[in-house]
């Protein structure tokens, strides 16, 4: 009698797993919000003033961005993206231009995901400095075309802006390491 019974379940896991809805859509464009917070642990910044080298502890990088991905299969996804941050010590605030992957480990809608991005600075800087992140996170269901994500997040970053210390020689290049989080919302 049990082995009817295995037997009858087993035949309907199949039959109840292809009536299901996909989970994911299979291909297309998403756009996602994000909001980022960051703690600078190692920011170079050679100066005497004590405003700018108290940076290791006041620091904070915040954030705000847009992201347009383009899924080439349920788990993986092109992302272009741009936004504003600011710095709040030192006073910088710049629009970071990044292009990236994203990586979802499976094709369900709630599903542990990676991301990577690359690209520069825009705005209240100097020049074009290079701007690497990397996140980890869990993406979860809001509403039925709707989905949030938490990541933890490294980022590493050169700016070039310009300050006087106080022998009045002029320094310019910032590399900033932090590590944070992001909090985002997803429509596809």
């Amino acid at each position: 009698m049990a082995l009817k019974w295995f037997f009858s379940i087993i035949f309907l896991i199949p039959i109840i797993t292809y009536c299901q809805d996909k989970e994911f859509k299979n291909k297309g464009f998403s756009v996602e919000t994000s909001v980022l917070i960051l703690f600078p642990y190692d920011f170079r910044i050679p100066s005497e003033h004590d405003e700018i080298s108290e940076t290791n502890t006041k620091s904070k990088i915040l954030g705000t961005s847009v992201h347009l991905n383009y899924y080439l299969s349920k788990c993986f996804a092109l992302t272009a993206s741009s936004g504003y941050e600011f710095i709040n010590q030192p006073k910088i605030d710049y629009i970071p231009i990044t292009g990236g992957i994203k990586w979802v480990l499976n094709d369900t809608k709630e599903s542990l995901l990676t991301s990577f991005d690359l690209g520069g600075h825009l705005g209240h800087v100097e020049k074009f400095g290079v701007l690497l992140r990397i996140g980890v996170g869990y993406r979860f269901v809001i509403f039925e075309k709707m989905l949030g994500s938490f990541e933890l997040c490294y980022s590493h970053q050169n700016l070039y802006k310009t300050f006087t210390n106080s022998n009045n020689q002029k320094t310019d290049y910032h590399n900033i390491e932090s590590a944070g989080f992001k909090i985002g919302i997803e429509i596809y």
